[in-house]
């Protein structure tokens, strides 16, 4: 009985679109999407198995509940939502989904599907043919309608956990019968690059696995930039934006991602920007029992989806971000310089923006004190190509703040050594104190050599070693505070900014 009255209710949804015929609503150049989750039950609230709650408890199927999550989410400048399916053999799901689609006619937002197949407790998805009807039952009877996700021009269809149903092969399959032109964009997830075979984009579900976002998407480049130069190709960047992860409550000793207040979906969504990514995926709008979601809850409030309006906005003004091509560069309008081949490999691998700041010359070979190099200078620090070595240290980093003091007749080597204290790390090597507020931020950066997170020789190599103890000074831009230097950067930390951007680099190489 409950199936009949779900299939008269679909069937009554579809019959009413096909009466309105409403006008066909497309992504905008760079979407933002999250993934929505309408499986919950009046009995799923409860703080013993959640970190947080929502201001007001729910039932996911609720019309009025799926129609305040739509207007929150278009309020706050998604353009999507990707629902969690588990195909048509699961009804509460499948019922859900329809809703949510169907619910987003005559607004300029959009839905698209995510088969999970790994969670899925019918099986259906786990088999081949199993997963081949139901994609067929997507795009006989959803895919049309006006709301359904495309994006440039194609219907989106969302996959998570590729290996958890087939290799690239299986995959192929799965495509040639049912998409056989290739009129899909086929989204898939993981870091397993070659799956972008068969699919035209990945993306990351998860990168709270990285205390630093601009890292987790730092690895997520390389991978993708390989496979592009490899296969000649031109699939997307799509950058992934979490608020931070806490699923203690139901996987008893699983990795907490703090959210810091914020800090850390702010920090997410800068490393989308200054990526200048083509498209951005939210984990998540309401994933509760993972502590992933950015719906207003008891804790937060609207905190995270004013700031989702906010960077969303941001995202959308700035230009669309070209594919990657082989031999990519990239041309800085606010300077006019361009950054080419390995340096713009590196340069977006190891903090990009925040880190190294614009180009201020074109690459050239100079002469240094060690020999003649190909070297570009950037606002907060000097790349040097070492071909000689190999990676990562085929591109070195000048030590700018050493040389700068050298300069101001200030070597570092004559200032006066401090004595260790309490709550700071102390480096013998120089004779100072790395205290608070640089010291947490010294730790969450560093060079990607490969270690776990972030370790202190990948701090050490991007940084260097403090050679100064913290004073107020006066920097080339006219700000004073308090100020410690280091070989290759100096720290500022501007107490009247807003969480996260109060420790900022000095801009040596501009100085």
């Amino acid at each position: 009985m409950y199936r009949s009255i779900v299939g008269l209710a679909l069937l009554a949804l579809l019959l009413a679109s096909t009466v309105l015929q409403p006008v066909a609503h497309a992504a905008p150049p760079k979407p933002v999407l999250a993934f929505y989750y309408p499986w919950y039950e009046a009995a799923d609230w409860n703080p013993a198995r959640m970190s947080d709650l929502p201001v007001d408890p729910y039932s996911g199927g609720d019309d009025g509940v799926i129609a305040r999550h739509l207007q929150q989410a278009d309020d706050a400048g998604i353009d999507a939502f990707v629902c969690t399916w588990y195909g048509p053999n699961e009804p509460r799901l499948h019922e859900r989904c329809g809703k949510v689609l169907h619910a987003a006619a005559g607004r300029d937002f959009q839905v698209t599907f995510i088969p999970d197949q790994a969670a899925d407790f019918t099986g259906t998805l786990k088999n081949p043919q199993g997963m081949i009807d139901s994609l067929k039952l997507l795009r006989d009877r959803y895919m049309s309608h006006p709301n359904w996700l495309r994006w440039n021009g194609k219907p989106v269809v969302v996959f998570w956990n590729l290996p958890s149903f087939g290799d690239v092969g299986a995959w192929r399959n799965v495509q040639q019968q049912v998409d056989p032109n290739h009129e899909w964009f086929w989204l898939g997830e993981g870091t397993n690059f070659g799956y972008l075979d068969v699919f035209d984009g990945l993306y990351f579900f998860d990168i709270t696995w990285q205390s630093d976002p601009a890292r987790a998407m730092g690895s997520y480049a390389r991978g993708l930039e390989q496979y592009n130069k490899a296969k000649g190709a031109r699939k997307p960047f799509i950058s992934t934006v979490m608020p931070g992860y806490d699923d203690s409550r139901i996987r008893g000793g699983h990795a907490v991602r703090d959210r810091a207040n914020g800090d850390y979906y702010r920090a997410a969504w800068q490393t989308a920007l200054d990526r200048n990514a083509q498209a951005v995926m939210i984990t998540s709008f309401n994933e509760w029992f993972e502590g992933h979601q950015i719906e207003p809850s008891r804790r937060y409030g609207n905190l995270y989806l004013d700031l989702t309006r906010d960077y969303a906005e941001r995202f959308h003004a700035a230009a669309p971000a070209p594919a990657p091509a082989p031999g990519v560069s990239r041309t800085f309008p606010e300077t006019g310089h361009t950054v080419g081949g390995r340096l713009l490999e590196y340069w977006n691998g190891n903090g990009a923006l925040p880190v190294f700041g614009l180009p201020l010359n074109a690459e050239a070979e100079q002469q240094t004190n060690d020999g003649r190099f190909r070297m570009q200078l950037f606002e907060r620090n000097r790349l040097e190509l070492h071909p000689e070595n190999a990676r990562p240290y085929d591109v070195l980093l000048g030590r700018l703040g050493a040389d700068l003091l050298a300069k101001q007749d200030r070597p570092w080597e004559t200032l006066p050594r401090e004595q260790p204290k309490a709550g700071c790390q102390y480096f013998g090597e120089t004779g100072h104190n790395l205290c608070e507020p640089f010291l947490s931020y010294w730790r969450s950066k560093g060079l990607d050599l490969g270690d776990p997170g972030v370790s202190q020789r990948e701090s050490l190599a991007l940084f260097g070693y403090p050679v100064t103890s913290v004073q107020s000074e006066r920097n080339g831009d006219g700000w004073t505070g308090p100020t410690q230097w280091f070989e290759r950067a100096r720290f500022e930390h501007h107490a009247n900014n807003p969480p996260g951007y109060k420790v900022l680099l000095g801009r040596l190489g501009a100085e």
